[in-house]
């Protein structure tokens, strides 16, 4: 950290707070940061980072003060350096680094998002959070998306049992217990190994193996009388070839069931809590160009984020039993 001439002691003092020498520099920056002291705010942050630079919390305080004082241009260097310890602490494997900085520095900053996380990043991500994630998204978060899909499948289905199931991006398998009752198969995927351990010990699932959904759709020669993905497609942003492989998966009148949070603007957003939003017109396009329609679209608060509701899209497509899906590569067929 370069050093600042400002006395940050000093101004301390200055705002009337004794024994400034005594104070800590994290916490004295607090203080002048709330008495409107940036500068001698930056100079205690600066001193501190010194000696601990991969301290995170002072990192994202020193970028906060930098934005709010109008230096974002100094801003970038710091940026990087915080997304670079995120990737170390989740393990994310060097070749797979610069993807993950250009995604989260697309999530905070705004810019052209990627097409999607990168497979690297889910898995490290999800490994990580494995063993606190069923805790965190049912107490912090009130995730309820497993069982507001599930009330949309159920209204859709009737009376339709024993079906060849197919939970893309199964996780911790929160959705298994309630997708058995529907299936005479029920198979999951993840891409985090971490997350599958979990999913194994509910006991639900006749299969459950790794892999990226897209990858494993394209590869596979199955055909399932539901697919379903919860709270999984908040990873991806453009969904085309996505809903093309379900497409091909699913039996003639067969569902494919999802969560999105819902989007205000056209086409797809990457948000500040690096999670894709969608907008309702965008996946009607994105179904249509699948061969895919529409047989049930809700709103439904599906988690909370910082306090507040989330609110998201529950959509179950129906693959036409009728028309044939063409295969890949090849040209629509009506």
């Amino acid at each position: 950290m370069k050093p600042s001439p400002i006395d940050w002691r000093a101004r301390l003092e200055a705002c009337g707070f004794e024994g400034a020498e005594l104070v800590p520099a994290t916490y004295a920056a607090h203080v002048l940061w709330s008495r409107r002291e940036p500068l001698a705010a930056e100079a205690a942050l600066r001193e501190h980072l010194d000696q601990q630079p991969d301290d995170k919390d002072s990192l994202k305080m020193l970028i906060s003060i930098l934005q709010e004082n109008g230096r974002a241009s100094e801003v970038v260097q710091l940026r990087r350096h915080l997304h670079e310890r995120r990737c170390h602490e989740m393990r994310i494997p060097e070749p797979a680094r610069e993807a993950a900085i250009a995604y989260m520095e697309a999530a905070e900053t705004g810019g052209a998002p990627p097409e999607r996380m990168a497979d690297a990043h889910v898995a490290a991500l999800f490994d990580l959070y494995a063993p606190s994630f069923d805790d965190s998204l049912r107490g912090f978060l009130s995730y309820r998306a497993p069982e507001r899909l599930m009330d949309a499948v159920r209204s859709v289905l009737g009376g339709r049992r024993e079906l060849d199931v197919l939970d893309l991006g199964c996780g911790t398998g929160l959705a298994g217990p309630l997708l058995r009752p529907f299936a005479r198969r029920l198979e999951g995927i993840d891409l985090s190994t971490g997350m599958l351990d979990k999913a194994r010990e509910r006991g639900v699932y006749d299969v459950l193996r790794a892999g990226e959904i897209t990858a494993e759709l394209a590869a596979s020669t199955a055909s399932h009388g539901l697919i379903v993905a919860v709270d999984v497609l908040v990873y991806f942003g453009a969904l085309e070839t996505l809903f093309q492989h379900v497409a091909r998966r699913l039996a003639p009148g067969g569902l494919f069931a999802f969560t999105v949070e819902k989007g205000t603007a056209p086409g797809y957003r990457l948000q500040p809590t690096a999670r894709y939003v969608h907008h309702l017109d965008y996946l009607r396009s994105c179904a249509s160009a699948a061969y895919l329609h529409p047989v049930l679209e809700r709103e439904e608060t599906l988690r909370k984020q910082a306090g507040q509701p989330v609110t998201g899209h529950v959509v179950v497509l129906s693959r036409s039993e009728s028309k044939r899906i063409p295969p890949e590569g090849s040209g629509p067929t009506l």
